[in-house]
């Protein structure tokens, strides 16, 4: 009975012991998943243009983009991968993406796309949809997706890559843009 016992005691000490390293991990497992969190934030055009000025003094590569675009989704592992290469030389990725916002809040779809994406950077989402006067209201000819814009150090549009008919680029191109905008005054 008393062997019983001692191991009920010792048992119990493992599991106080355990509580305790498992509720001092809680808070910093905390912080490095909020650190690591992917927030989207819906903007008009008035708040993309206060986003983007925000950078002034760096290059801006945005990735307009959205969940039922294949080419987008394609694309966007090196839209990350452009990000991570290029941080250290003053270059800023910002996703725009087209979805419908859904009450206001971006899509438990375009959430978990750009959490599994890994997608750390600035992610904005149009209140105005693509195909009604999102294309104007952002300068996508024809609505066409994907569409990247490259802003200058300045803060002006250095380069736009369009999709469409007849319209391709690729990655090598636009990280050639953002080399030759790092290079720029």
């Amino acid at each position: 009975m008393e062997g019983v016992q001692a191991i009920r005691r010792g048992f119990v000490g493992v599991g106080i012991v355990l509580l305790g390293l498992l509720l001092t991990g809680i808070p910093h497992f905390a912080v490095a998943q909020a650190s690591n969190a992917i927030s989207v934030r819906v903007v008009d055009k008035a708040g993309y243009d206060k986003a983007i000025a925000a950078y002034k003094g760096k290059v801006v590569v945005v990735d307009c983009w959205a969940t039922w675009c294949n080419p987008c989704r394609k694309a966007f592992p090196q839209t990350v991968e452009l990000s991570k290469t290029y941080a250290s030389k003053g270059v800023v990725v910002v996703s725009l993406c087209f979805d419908n916002p859904v009450k206001g809040q971006a899509s438990d779809a375009v959430k978990k796309f750009l959490t599994t994406s890994n997608a750390t950077f600035e992610n904005l989402l149009s209140s105005v949809d693509i195909s009604e006067d999102g294309a104007d209201v952002f300068e996508i000819p024809d609505g066409a997706l994907p569409h990247f814009k490259i802003y200058g150090k300045d803060g002006k549009l250095f380069k736009t890559f369009q999709s469409g008919e007849g319209k391709e680029f690729t990655h090598e191109e636009i990280e050639a843009a953002v080399k030759a905008a790092v290079k720029a005054p």
